[in-house]
């Protein structure tokens, strides 16, 4: 068994875990502190749940891995935060999400500005950030030890400027969004749990985010003018919001 803490997105977490990949994902993140806001553990009842339920070939750790995760983004709306499904982008100080389904090329997204803008982006999360609601009212991500199968991610914090909803596109085009196709394409982008009670503080702070953080639509080619034309729509978004 393998128990340590974490600190992750100002949240300090007790782990308990039956395998080494997650003692080993959440190295980065380990803490002495001794404050502890949550505690995550799941029974091997759990993993085998899992394990069936996903492809077959994942494994005991992998399976533990999900689970574990899961636990923690349906225990984090107490500390007004929430999982983001996107890969989060960290572009001169400042942070945006690039969100869509799965399979539609996030993470190729991710890489085209990895690879047109060098040491001026680094790549916060490739899959899973969480979002949370600063004490000033601004919104921030955050870096988790889940990161997606690229292993993209650190240990780090950005103000959320802007979120670009990707689509697949034969050319390279960005629109504005009204508010309800930023709600509609995040919707099912976002982490909350289920129950009725607490709908209503759910629906708040997405409500906050939509408000508080601009987005664009983007269809977008496999090409370094595809990402220039993202950032530079991001980055207008950002600046116009303050």
């Amino acid at each position: 068994m393998y128990c340590f803490k974490i600190c992750v997105a100002g949240i300090f977490v007790s782990v308990r875990a039956r395998y080494a990949l997650t003692e080993r994902i959440c190295r980065p993140y380990m803490t002495d502190d001794v404050r502890s806001d949550l505690a995550l553990f799941v029974t091997t009842a759990d993993i085998e749940k899992k394990r069936r339920s996903l492809p077959i070939g994942l494994d005991e750790e992998q399976a533990e891995c999900i689970c574990l995760h899961e636990k923690l983004a349906l225990s984090l709306l107490p500390f007004d935060a929430f999982v983001l499904h996107a890969a989060l982008l960290e572009y001169r100080g400042r942070g945006y999400a690039i969100v869509a389904p799965r399979g539609v090329g996030k993470s190729t997204h991710a890489k085209l500005w990895m690879d047109t803008f060098g040491k001026d982006v680094r790549v916060i999360n490739g899959d899973k950030p969480i979002v949370r609601l600063g004490k000033d009212g601004r919104f921030y991500a955050y870096g988790t030890p889940w990161c997606g199968k690229e292993g993209w991610g650190e240990n780090a914090v950005v103000p959320l400027s802007a979120i670009c909803l990707l689509e697949r596109g034969e050319h390279d085009a960005v629109r504005a969004l009204s508010e309800r196709e930023y709600l509609e394409g995040v919707i099912g982008q976002v982490v909350f749990p289920a129950a009725r009670s607490t709908m209503s503080q759910s629906a708040r702070l997405l409500a906050g985010m939509i408000r508080r953080v601009p987005a664009i639509a983007a269809k977008c080619t496999v090409n370094e003018q595809a990402a220039r034309t993202v950032c530079r729509a991001l980055v207008s978004k950002g600046d116009s919001n303050g």
